[in-house]
């Protein structure tokens, strides 16, 4: 008789609360199946029922790590906020959980940032996801009237270059400055330095025909 589905996903998240404290126990090493199943008091081959190979163990691994974060974008995306708001929140929030898990466990953290260089191919999706939500919030600014005379790709380089520290997490640790407060100065300095640009380039030629 086949397990109800409630049974199978606590099964599923069992081996991953396993395969958690590996990593947490042994550092950037990823553990094998075989670590995991004895590590879950169950068989090989019980788990490759849930997870066929190791690469989907990894995905669904993953998928854990950075789903808080998927949920904060896409709320902040969803919200009625105007669009610097926005931008803030969209780095901010991320910005707090991505420090804490570091307070509460440095090792931890470090060692996920390993396996994730490690299987950078997965890890990538996510940050194509990021920059997906980004766009959007880019693109509404543009929409209402920000950014005048910039596209939304040279908006995406520059914002990605300028909030580097604020997402990336090797960055983050490394530069102390990364804070909430210094985020903000930031955002409003795109926001309104970017607006000044536009209006001088727009009194330039004034200035050149007199």
């Amino acid at each position: 008789m086949a397990r109800p589905q409630t049974d199978r996903e606590a099964i599923r998240e069992q081996i991953l609360d396993c395969a958690e404290q590996l990593v947490r126990e042994r550092g950037p090493v990823a553990p094998t199946v075989t670590d995991i199943a004895a590590a879950c008091g169950m068989s090989q081959s019980n788990v490759y029922r849930f997870f066929p190979n190791k690469e989907a163990l990894f995905e669904a691994f993953a998928e854990r790590w950075f789903q808080e974060l998927n949920d904060i974008m896409e709320e902040v995306v969803e919200s009625d906020l105007a669009p610097r708001e926005k931008l803030y929140q969209f780095f901010a929030r991320r910005l707090v959980v991505k420090q804490a898990r570091y307070a509460e466990d440095p090792d931890y953290f470090d060692s996920c940032m390993a396996l994730g260089e490690e299987h950078h191919d997965v890890v990538i999706s996510y940050v194509d996801l990021a920059d997906h939500y980004m766009a959007v919030i880019l693109s509404e600014a543009i929409s209402a009237g920000e950014f005048p005379g910039m596209s939304i790709d040279r908006m995406m380089n520059l914002v990605n270059m300028m909030l580097a520290p604020f997402c990336d997490p090797v960055l983050m640790i490394r530069y102390k400055g990364a804070t909430p407060e210094n985020l903000r100065i930031i955002i409003d300095t795109i926001f309104d330095g970017l607006a000044e640009g536009a209006a001088e380039r727009q009194r330039e030629p004034l200035k050149l025909a007199s």
